[in-house]
């Protein structure tokens, strides 16, 4: 399967891709769905226009076989800018477990060699297993862990390092 990461040019697809990725996080989050049924995207809380709309914020769109899979939202992390976070990732359910989110993120980190940030909330074991893999095969540092608080809550940080290709 041929995965792709391009800069997502619009707001509005990503916006809707970001209800479901709400919604698997509120699994973790406790986030219960509108009074419409939905998982609304609340852009002062989310700042997803940013990546629109602020200099150092790179929205990518997943497509596999130019079908949409996902995204990867990276930035510079706004406590360090010598760090570049990312932001948000998420993979349609469709495409989990095909080794997709690994290779979108991949590409997602060789756009942007250096010092990287990823966190993931404690509960969510799937996650951080998944990055701990994913990272330690990228990285060409140690991969450091701590526990940090990000916007009142309780985050891994995952700290490393990637390399020129």
């Amino acid at each position: 399967m041929t995965v792709t990461l391009e800069k997502a040019e619009s707001y509005d697809l990503v916006r809707n891709l970001f209800q479901y990725y709400i919604y698997d996080m509120s699994e973790y989050m406790g986030w219960p769905p509108g009074d419409s049924g939905t998982f609304s995207v609340d852009d002062s809380v989310s700042g997803l226009s940013d990546y629109w709309n602020k200099p150092e914020h790179y929205p990518y769109l997943i497509t596999v076989e130019n079908e949409v899979a996902g995204f990867s939202l990276v930035r510079k992390y706004p406590q360090d800018n010598t760090l570049y976070d990312m932001g948000q990732f998420f993979v349609l359910r469709k495409f989990k477990r095909q080794g997709i989110g690994e290779q979108a993120f991949r590409l997602s980190v060789e756009k942007h060699p250096g010092r990287w940030l990823t966190r993931v909330l404690p509960g969510n074991i799937g996650a951080k297993e998944f990055w701990m893999n994913v990272i330690r095969a990228v990285s060409s540092s140690d991969v450091v862990v701590t526990t940090e608080t990000y916007k009142s809550t309780e985050m891994e940080f995952i700290r490393y390092r990637v390399a020129d290709s």
